[in-house]
This record gives C-alpha cells, sequence and structure tokens, in this order.
C-alpha cells in the first residue's frame, strides 16, 4: 500500500495534477507521518503552487535530520534559485555535485540537472564577483563572494582535509572556518621561524592559533572600560615596529617574526601604529567578575573506559586523577551517546545525541545545529576568555567547535599535541590567562595510539613485556577491534603513565586556585572494543561508560551510580559556572547528583553507514539491546528488517520479562521512526 501509494503521488507530481497530490498527501500523511520522502512531496508541492517560503521552511527542517541527503540540497538549490538568489542555489547545487560524486551514484536526473544548473550558475556567479569587486562600495556582500570562493573548497564543510593534510599550509593565512567567520591563523607560542620552512606550514606539521581580529592595517586603538588588557598582534612581514602612545609615552616594540600573534599587556585608550600592515586581535580585558569562576576545564581524554577504573582500580591506576577528584563528584554510571570520536564529541559540545545532531558520517564532515548554543558559546556569553586547545580531528573548527572560542589552537595530535606537550601546553596557558576568567577545553587523545597500532611512548615501552608487544590483530578501524588482553594491558599502563602526566596539572591548579574558584572536569567519549569479550554485544559497557567526574565550586564530595548520559554534560557544566540556559530544546539534563532529576535510562546508538543500526538502553538494573538487520545508508537510514531485541540483568541473566522487553523496544522504534525508510 506504502509503496503504491508513493508511486502514484510521484507520477502526479509528473502529470502536474495538483488537485488530486493534496488528496493522496493527506493519505499518506496519515499512513507514514515519519517517512522522510514525505519532507520532499511537500516541498515539491509548496513549490509548485509557488508558495517559495513554505518550501524553503519544509527543506531546512529535512536538511536538519539528514545532512547528508543530496536531495535535500538538490531541492534547496532550486527553491534559492527561484528566488533569485544565486550565491546560495549554487553553493547548494555544488553540495549536491559533491555528494552525488561521493557517493558514486547512478546518474539519476537530479544529478544530470545539478550538473546543467551549475554550468548556467558558474558564469552568473563570477560576473557578479567581478561587478562587487569593481565597485568596491558593498564590502558584506564582498565578504560573502570570498567566503564562498574559499568554502567551496572544502565543499562547505563537507569535506574539510586542512587538520589532517600535510601539504595543506594554511597557517600565515585568513581562512573561513565557518561561512560566515573569518580568523587568521598563526603559528602557535614562539618558535624560531628559521627552522620551520614554508614548506610546513600545515596543521600536520605546525601548531597554529586561529584567530578573530579586529582589523588588517597599520593602525589601531584600545577601547574599553576596563583599564588593562592583553592586545594580541600577528605581522604579516618580518621585522615589523609598533609605536605604541601609552600614558603620553611612545615605546618603539621591535616584532621581528611574521605570522605569529605576540601578546602585548597595554593599558585602555592605548594608541598603536605599525610601520607595516599586521592583524590586531580583539582586546582581551584583564579583571576576574565575582559572579564568574577564575578558570572553569573541560579535561577531555580520549577513550578512556570507566570500566578499568571502576573501585580500587581507579586509585591503583591513576592515583593523581584519584586523589584530585575524589574531593568533587566521581559518576560511575556515565554512558557514552555513540561508540567513537566524532558523534560523542559534538554531544558533549550540544547535548543532542546523535540522531539530533546527525554528525554520524566517517567519511562526508558535519556541522553542530546552529539552532542550538554550544558549550563554549555559553561560556563566552557569560563573559569568559575562551580558549580551545586541540589535536583531534574530529571535533575540528568547521564543525562548529570553534563557535564561541576566542582562541582556538590545534596541532594534529599524531605530530605534536602529545600527552606530554599539552599537559605543559595547558599549564602555560593558564598561567598566561591568569588574570582572566577563563574557560578551556584541552584534550589529550594518545589512548588512541593503543588501538592505532603505534608506538607508544619511551616510559610505557620500559614496562611493556615482549608478551604484551607481541604481534596481535591489528583490527579494521579503532573503533571496530577485537578483544585482546595484550592490548588491555598495554592500555592500562599507558593509562598510568598518563596519570603521571596530569600530576602535574593538578598541582598547578591547587597550588593557584581555591575551590570556589574553579570548576574542573574530567571526561570520555568511548571506552575501547578491545575490551569487549566476544561473547558480549558491540555496545557493550566495555565500549560505551566512560570517565565522568568533577571538581570544585558547587561540586558535592561523593561517588554516583546514578545513571547519566554524556548528553548531560552540557546541562552539568552550565549548571557549575552559573550560566542559565537557553530554551532551545536538547537532550540532555541536570542529573539528580548535581540538583536535577534521575533517569531511568540512557541510550547507546551506532549509526554509520554500511553497519547495522544498533542501541542499547543501560539501566541499574538491566541492559536492553536493539539491533537491525539491514545496513545503514549514507544518509542514516535503514530499512527496519528482522531486528531483534533483548536484554541482560546486570548479573549476565537474560531478561525474559516481555513487557520490559516491549516497552524498550516501543522506544527505540519511537526514537528512529525518521530513520525508517518506509516501502
Amino acid at each position: 500500500m506504502k509503496k503504491s501509494l508513493k508511486s502514484r503521488i510521484e507520477k502526479e507530481f509528473e502529470e502536474g495534477r495538483l488537485d488530486q497530490i493534496a488528496d493522496d498527501l493527506q493519505e499518506y500523511r496519515k499512513e507514514c507521518p515519519y517517512d522522510r520522502d514525505l519532507w520532499f512531496y511537500e516541498c515539491i508541492e509548496a513549490m509548485s503552487i509557488g508558495d517559495l517560503e513554505l518550501a524553503q521552511q519544509i527543506i531546512e527542517k529535512c536538511l536538519r535530520n539528514f545532512p547528508t541527503s543530496y536531495e535535500a540540497y538538490y531541492y534547496q538549490a532550486c527553491i534559492y534559485q527561484e528566488k533569485g538568489e544565486i550565491l546560495d542555489a549554487l553553493k547548494n547545487y555544488l553540495i549536491t555535485d559533491f555528494l552525488c560524486d561521493y557517493f558514486k551514484l547512478e546518474k539519476n536526473e537530479i544529478y544530470r540537472d545539478t550538473e546543467e544548473q551549475i554550468k548556467i550558475l558558474q558564469p552568473q556567479f563570477e560576473a557578479s564577483v567581478q561587478n562587487i569587486l569593481e565597485d568596491g562600495k558593498n564590502s558584506e556582500q564582498a565578504g560573502k563572494m570570498l567566503s564562498f570562493i574559499d568554502r567551496s573548497t572544502c565543499y562547505f564543510g563537507k569535506y574539510v582535509t586542512a587538520p589532517r593534510n600535510i601539504k595543506d599550509n594554511i597557517i600565515g593565512k585568513e581562512y573561513w572556518v565557518e561561512d560566515d567567520e573569518q580568523r587568521y591563523i598563526g603559528i602557535y607560542r614562539a618558535p624560531i621561524q628559521l627552522y620551520i620552512g614554508e614548506e610546513n606550514l600545515s596543521l600536520v606539521r605546525t601548531q597554529a592559533e586561529f584567530l578573530k581580529y579586529s582589523k588588517c592595517g597599520t593602525y589601531t586603538k584600545i577601547a574599553g572600560s576596563t583599564e588593562e588588557y592583553l592586545q594580541p598582534i600577528a605581522s604579516t612581514e618580518k621585522n615589523n615596529i609598533h609605536f605604541v602612545k601609552e600614558d603620553g609615552k611612545v615605546y618603539s616594540i621591535p616584532q621581528y617574526d611574521a605570522r605569529h600573534f605576540n601578546y602585548y599587556r597595554i593599558k585602555k585608550d592605548t594608541l598603536i601604529k605599525s610601520k607595516k600592515n599586521a592583524y590586531y586581535g580583539y582586546p582581551i580585558p584583564l579583571g576576574h567578575n565575582p559572579k564568574r569562576r577564575k578558570l572553569v576545564l573541560s579535561f577531555f581524554v580520549d577513550g578512556l573506559a570507566q570500566e578499568v577504573i571502576n573501585g580500587p582500580d581507579f586509585e591503583k591506576l591513576m592515583p593523581n586523577t584519584y586523589r584530585f577528584f575524589k574531593k568533587g563528584t566521581i559518576c560511575t554510571n556515565a554512558f557514552s551517546c555513540s561508540e567513537w570520536t566524532f558523534p560523542s564529541l559534538a554531544t558533549y559540545e550540544s547535548g543532542l545525541n546523535t540522531l539530533h545532531h546527525m554528525m554520524f558520517h566517517g567519511e562526508i564532515d558535519g556541522e553542530l545545529p546552529k539552532t542550538v548554543p554550544t558549550l563554549s558559546q555559553y561560556m563566552k556569553k557569560a563573559g569568559y576568555y575562551t580558549c580551545k586547545l586541540d589535536g583531534d580531528w574530529r571535533c575540528i573548527y568547521s564543525y562548529g567547535f570553534a563557535r564561541g572560542v576566542d582562541q582556538y589552537i590545534y596541532h594534529i595530535q599524531s605530530m605534536g599535541a602529545r600527552a606530554e606537550q599539552e599537559i605543559m601546553n595547558v599549564i602555560e596557558h593558564l598561567e598566561t590567562f591568569k588574570e582572566t576568567d577563563q574557560y578551556l577545553w584541552m584534550t589529550v587523545g594518545d589512548l588512541h595510539d593503543v588501538a592505532d597500532g603505534w608506538d607508544l611512548s619511551l616510559a610505557v615501552q620500559k614496562n611493556l613485556t615482549l608478551e604484551e608487544r607481541s604481534l596481535d590483530d591489528k583490527g579494521l578501524t579503532s573503533v571496530k577491534q577485537k578483544y585482546s588482553p595484550k592490548k588491555s594491558m598495554m592500555y592500562k599502563k599507558t593509562i598510568q603513565y598518563f596519570d603521571m602526566l596530569f600530576g602535574f596539572l593538578y598541582s598547578y591548579i591547587q597550588n593557584n586556585y581555591k575551590e570556589n574558584e574553579m570548576v574542573i572536569s574530567l571526561f570520555a567519549d568511548h571506552g575501547q572494543g578491545y575490551l569487549v569479550s566476544p561473547d558480549k554485544n558491540f555496545l557493550s559497557k566495555e565500549r560505551t561508560k566512560v570517565a565522568f567526574m568533577f571538581r570544585g565550586d558547587g561540586v558535592k564530595e561523593q561517588i554516583t551510580d546514578e545513571m547519566i548520559s554524556t548528553a548531560d554534560y552540557v546541562p552539568i557544566m552550565c549548571k557549575l559556572a552559573g550560566i542559565e540556559m537557553s530554551d532551545a530544546k536538547i537532550d540532555g539534563r541536570l542529573p539528580k547528583a548535581f540538583g536535577g532529576k534521575e533517569r531511568k535510562y540512557t541510550i547507546t546508538e551506532s549509526l554509520h553507514p554500511g553497519d547495522v543500526y544498533t542501541a542499547v538502553a543501560n539501566t541499574k538494573e538491566y541492559e536492553i539491546y536493539f539491533v537491525n538487520s539491514e545496513a545503514t545508508d549514507n544518509e542514516g537510514r535503514f530499512h527496519l528488517r528482522d531486528y531483534k531485541v533483548y536484554g541482560l540483568y546486570r548479573d549476565g541473566e537474560k531478561v525474559e520479562d516481555e513487557a520490559i522487553l516491549k516497552e524498550y523496544e516501543n522506544i527505540f522504534i519511537e526514537r528512529i521512526r525518521e530513520h525508517i525508510i518506509y516501502e
């Protein structure tokens, strides 16, 4: 019935029988109200009667839920083209073309028409660019044109390779991190540039600092109500001189190296005139506000499984971390919303689960929904100086992780942002901006080295036995690892080494901040596949239960076994930082341990193209699994066929209670209803 009705609707569109379409669509809405294709039909219907605004609203909602749908981008392009908005039409056609090509689709009608429309619109766009540049008056439109040209090389964020491409030398240039945000990328800290080499100005070879800037020129004035500021300046050329007029006296300050931000301590109303062009970052006001904490820290440890630090094993493996966080709240039942880094970190930043942020595809890049504030945006709005110090290319600037971030620092983890370097970088950063109320997101990602089969630190190698280092299955990816006692031991010994490094950071924090001046969190995105024995489900707790702990102002001293989702991280951090959240709908909520309400269950799910959709609901008493039989497609959709729902009590016994199984079956089906392919 569904298939025949859909075929009839599509034929009616082809023949232009709009009067009949309305009745059939109404019937289909009753029968399949959650079918993705219904949005397409409603969009085409609205376009057919000339209601372009309604069509736009419908397709934007569709793209919000299915951001890798080539058809949705095609219809959006058609709408913009009908409205005469060439720039946006061409953008969406180019994304459609990229997705069709990347997914190796056959040359269907949409694919062919997309290529034809690009040929028509490209010359119109080039003519518009020429007119705007010659006119020189519309700077806003010129900026959009330049953003379009630059962002088209990465298909407007769908395929961003710079964070892991050794040949993409973007340092020392202006760069669009998103369609509407441009930054200047400087060499971070103060290495001797003579030894870097022009060929090494990529994010793989060199650590970089992405800063917003107020202007590029030779003059700026420090304006504001704060008495003192730190003023970042990057010179475009070597051997620049800044003439700084402060309190009636002029200082000649040399800046010998280009493409690198120096920070100058300057009073308000100071004038700066530079001999050569420079990028003037926004002045950073110095001072504290009693309504804020002096330090809010998000300490992300990639891949730290809670299952290896349960009970006495926590103090045994991580004595420094245990001693630091035992004065706060340690959560022993926190479950990740996903089983790997890309979707998991999107949850941590947004409070949305995988099906609601839809950053799920392993090859096509995504972007956090702009309708939901990120954690960094909350912190920035509250007045914190914000920074992200990272090396994980699964949570980069173009994904939305630079939103609300004043200072974005990146160097790919495997080539420089190692645990040893990052701990010292963080301490240097905290010391630099000690006179501000600062929010910092930091990352240690080296635990991935075990799964990836890379050489471990010498300090770890010297503790490994020959048995532990003997040949083992490397695994298809870091996610799809087979059970391995050898890797498990290497993992635990790496954790012990990291904890020694973490001790330096904990010591610095305790020596410089009082309990009521800070909020410190440590958390992970997933566990490890090689901890999961062959008789267990893919989403068992060894892979899904994660480290999750807090210390500081307003944090109780407790160990809680409350069921907590990683989506709860944003509400927890906002509560501890004294920040009121917006009314944007998210999946996270404040747990009871932090003054909110306890969850009955958490859900972890695996949505990955080419794999079957699987999910698990964890409660204190049992875990209920849902496993589909059909592979997920590139849009995150699948046929629902021959699925299984089964459960295990915590002691390993099967859940035989049909009422429990049916309850969670309904929960899962309701959750995935928009992702089912209806025929």
